[in-house]
């Protein structure tokens, strides 16, 4: 659970707009990887603009960090959905969706052109993905390890413990090396929830968690990522009773692109409003994180947006 103050005791928070004011001012300019495909030739602004080393930290009770400069609302379940599929360990299309992923968040990576790169059928992520990471991690002797189910246990067993960590980079699927008879298999390397640690204070019963991020859209993807990762915060101290405190988000490359420019600059035209009340509320017995939905978040009254508009992203 989380301990809110009251709205009128909240600060707005300025964080994300200071993370892209940052590389706007003191970015350096790239050519990404969507740039060098023939299908993206013609796009009217092209490049991104980049830093390395960033961080976001949160105290809880001024409010889930649910960003405020567009109404995320409606893209709120989706990236819950999206966090849940990957718990159970889903890495298709299809999987996705039924855990309430929304299709076009994904659609446009697993074409049969793109999958065919990396030697994996129409619609599948591959075992480099981040529900193959999280539920099969590949082990020393051919087996697979499930991250989720271990974590909670070892949590139970022994809170006091530092090493609460769960990640979803792959290496030998992830990174690749056809030398090492190891080709990559995924279609997309997980740029979110690479490590993520749950610290405990079990005297207190507090929690907290900090997520490290590979690679950030800092516009768009990251929005949705933090909803993700703070929320998983929630399913733990929820399972175990703690009070859930703090939440941090480190990103090792955020950055934004091209085509992006104005709707930067759009985000970084709204003022900035008090983060809302997040309420986890399972109407039925929840026993392991795999068992929580969307439907179980509820956004309080008090979230208090600009009007969403929609910000394009390179495919």
């Amino acid at each position: 659970m989380i301990e809110f103050k009251p709205l009128n005791e909240r600060t707005p928070d300025t964080q994300y707009q200071d993370l892209l004011r940052q590389i706007k001012e003191n970015g350096k300019d790239k050519v990404p990887i969507h740039d060098r495909l023939e299908e993206n030739k013609d796009l009217p602004e092209k490049g991104s603009r980049e830093i390395t080393g960033a961080m976001l930290s949160y105290e809880l009770s001024n409010g889930f960090p649910l960003l405020s400069e567009r109404n995320l609302t409606k893209v709120f379940p989706g990236a819950i959905g999206e966090l849940s599929a990957f718990l159970n360990g889903a890495r298709n299309l299809s999987q996705l969706e039924e855990f309430g992923c929304p299709k076009i968040w994904w659609k446009s990576w697993v074409t049969k052109e793109k999958c065919d790169i990396f030697g994996l059928k129409e619609g599948d992520l591959g075992p480099g993905s981040y529900g193959a990471a999280l539920s099969n991690f590949q082990t020393k002797d051919g087996g697979t390890f499930n991250q989720i189910d271990a974590l909670i246990k070892q949590i139970r067993e022994r809170p006091y413990s530092r090493t609460h960590v769960i990640s979803t980079w792959n290496p030998p699927y992830a990174l690749g090396d056809k030398s090492q008879n190891s080709p990559r298999e995924v279609v997309v390397a997980p740029c979110h929830g690479n490590f993520v640690h749950f610290v405990l204070f079990d005297d207190q019963k507090e929690l907290e968690v900090v997520q490290l991020q590979r690679s950030a859209d800092t516009p768009v993807g990251l929005q949705f990522n933090i909803i993700e990762w703070c929320a998983l915060g929630m399913m733990v101290a929820h399972l175990i009773g703690y009070k859930y405190t703090k939440y941090t988000h480190m990103i090792s490359n955020p950055h934004y692109y091209g085509v992006q420019n104005g709707a930067v600059d759009e985000l970084l035209s709204k003022e900035p409003r008090r983060f809302p009340t997040v309420t986890l509320e399972p109407n039925r017995k929840v026993e392991r994180l795999q068992d929580f939905r969307p439907e179980d978040f509820k956004i309080g009254d008090d979230y208090d947006p600009h009007p969403w508009f929609k910000i394009a992203t390179p495919i």
